[in-house]
């Protein structure tokens, strides 16, 4: 699913820029920050719930997608994915769930792996993935916004601004509401809690980035 593949591409873009570090959820961040620069998976895998984020991500994407697909149908009307109808779609992404899931998990292990990055995109989609994380981040800035924590429950608000160059303009500005949960003393990512306000910028910029693949 274009969406879900280019939302997981640009949050990680989050997690590699440069996040002012203050208190625990600030730390979580610059954790991650090390893990993905260092290609150290147990540590990244420490202070994120990959599995839960995924999933979080993929389930309120389809509910997010089946909901404007009219809408995206008219702006889309070559992209098959979206001229069937909101029914169609939560059937489509239901059967497949499964399938998508594995291809960012698989795209993750590429990264940590540092597999060599491929001809063409084809050639091994999940490497081509991982290396389009490292060149976007290149490319962007990221700035905490805003830190609320309730009890063992905290979002951070964060800011990601792309620069001047085509994958720059590509990233453009977004903001990320980032979900963490304090587990066993330690603050954990496991959801991005603004899908529905990202969803529209989203599908846009699946539908450029993914058009050629």
């Amino acid at each position: 699913m274009k969406f879900f593949y280019t939302t997981i591409l640009i949050l990680l873009t989050t997690f590699f820029t440069s996040c002012g570090v203050g208190d625990t959820p600030e730390n979580s961040l610059e954790e991650i920050q090390d893990a993905l620069n260092n290609r150290d998976f147990d540590k990244f895998s420490a202070r994120v719930d990959t599995e839960k984020l995924f999933a979080q991500i993929y389930d309120d994407a389809t509910i997010e997608l089946a909901k404007n697909c009219d809408t995206f149908k008219q702006k889309y009307p070559k992209d098959p994915y979206f001229q069937h109808g909101g029914d169609f779609l939560k059937t489509y992404n239901a059967e497949h769930r499964e399938l998508h899931l594995n291809f960012a998990r698989k795209s993750m292990e590429a990264y940590f792996a540092n597999l060599p990055e491929p001809k063409e995109p084809h050639d091994n989609p999940y490497a081509y993935v991982a290396y389009e994380f490292t060149k976007l981040h290149l490319v962007s800035t990221a700035t905490v916004e805003n830190v609320k924590i309730n009890g063992n429950s905290a979002t951070v608000t964060v800011n990601v601004q792309g620069d001047g160059s085509l994958r720059g303009i590509f990233v453009g500005l977004l903001t990320f509401k980032l979900g963490f949960e304090k587990i066993n003393g330690k603050w954990t990512l496991n959801k991005i809690e603004n899908i529905e306000e990202l969803t529209p910028t989203f599908v846009d910029k699946a539908e450029l980035i993914w058009i050629n693949l």
